[in-house]
């Protein structure tokens, strides 16, 4: 460095990776920063940065910009915002609208102020993932429903991503799909097209939080989706089961209920069950009527008749458990009221 007389400033210019940075010093070792109205950039990289909450923005979604720079003093900085090239607002943060899937919203912020300027601009483009489970729990013929996750159940996950591009929806096949279960990565089942996985279900009581990105490698659009899955006990339903119609799914008992004919037969359905049909060899029923136990049919351990001699009440119990799974339990109890259809004599009302 070139030495001055005393008298006269010495003016040190440091180059800070394309930034600018003025440094005077006084006589006698004293200095004091000049202004140096410049814009900063570190390796060519923007000193500000548009941060987007929430990151993956649905279509016609409310999403909120933030300017945010480790370099410029924004609190001493005038800022301003513009969307789609008309002015939107002042300040650090805003609140901007998006429109339908695949429309873009442009909007750029510019800073400056004593500690330097700069601008940043940021696209978004709303997409959206529908994110569809199931468990292979049994489920009855012809239930509408989701099968649920009970203990040993598997969880299969289907994602159906919605991202456009030139005013047409992107093939799901070619896009990137990252899943992850409770934070961790799933990376044997990630990858180009990996729409689908199977999970086992948490352990009774618990819940899994099910992640799934999904990014166009032609352009860089994203989306995010998230669901929570709890397991839980499976649930018992009681069924008549009429000697002309079958099972009469379509209405299960309540509470109470009737029954028209002395001999009556009434299947238990073990939804959610980790079973391919309710008389499955791992299940264990445990019958009672009005207390005391009936042993199950062995070939139908799913079913019980009742014989009414008389009329009267019967207080239907049924207690169902795996001996190979301690976490397995479902516990079902109705009560039937029978007619005085059926003929008098006996001192046991239900046989």
């Amino acid at each position: 460095m070139s030495a001055y007389n005393g008298d006269m400033l010495r003016t040190l210019t440091a180059l800070l990776c394309g930034g600018i940075l003025l440094v005077a010093f006084a006589p006698g070792g004293a200095f004091w920063p000049e202004p140096a109205f410049a814009q900063v950039n570190f390796g060519g990289a923007s000193a500000l940065i548009i941060s987007a909450a929430p990151a993956h923005p649905t279509p016609n979604s409310t999403v909120e910009l933030t300017a945010e720079s480790p370099l410029l003093d924004l609190a001493d900085s005038d800022i301003e915002w513009s969307v789609n090239g008309k002015s939107a607002g002042s300040g650090e943060t805003i609140r901007v609208q998006l429109g339908p899937l695949g429309q873009e919203t442009d909007v750029s912020v510019s800073v400056s102020g004593t500690s330097g300027s700069d601008s940043a601009q940021i696209s978004l483009v709303p997409s959206s993932i529908d994110l569809l489970w199931e468990a292979d729990s049994y489920v009855p013929p012809f239930y509408l429903g989701r099968a649920l996750p009970g203990s040993g159940s598997m969880i299969r996950l289907f994602a159906i991503p919605h991202m456009v591009q030139a005013g047409s929806e992107i093939a799901p096949s070619g896009l990137q799909y990252t899943w992850k279960l409770n934070g961790a990565t799933l990376k044997a089942q990630s990858g180009i097209g990996e729409s689908s996985i199977v999970v086992p279900a948490a352990i009774l009581y618990g819940s899994d939080t099910i992640i799934v990105d999904v990014v166009a490698p032609s352009n860089g659009l994203s989306a995010e989706a998230s669901i929570s899955i709890r397991t839980g006990d499976p649930y018992l339903a009681l069924y008549d089961d009429s000697p002309l119609f079958g099972i009469m799914y379509h209405q299960s008992l309540s509470g109470e209920s009737n029954a028209d004919e002395s001999e009556t037969s009434f299947a238990a359905v073990p939804y959610f069950a980790e079973v391919s049909t309710p008389n499955d060899q791992s299940l264990a029923y445990a019958w009672t009527v009005n207390g005391s136990s009936v042993n199950a049919d062995p070939k139908d351990p799913s079913e019980i008749t009742i014989d009414a001699q008389s009329q009267g009440v019967a207080q239907i119990g049924l207690s169902l458990s795996n001996p190979s799974d301690p976490f397995f339990s479902a516990q079902g109890s109705w009560q039937v009221a029978f007619s005085a259809n059926a003929a008098d004599g006996g001192t046991s009302v239900f046989h």
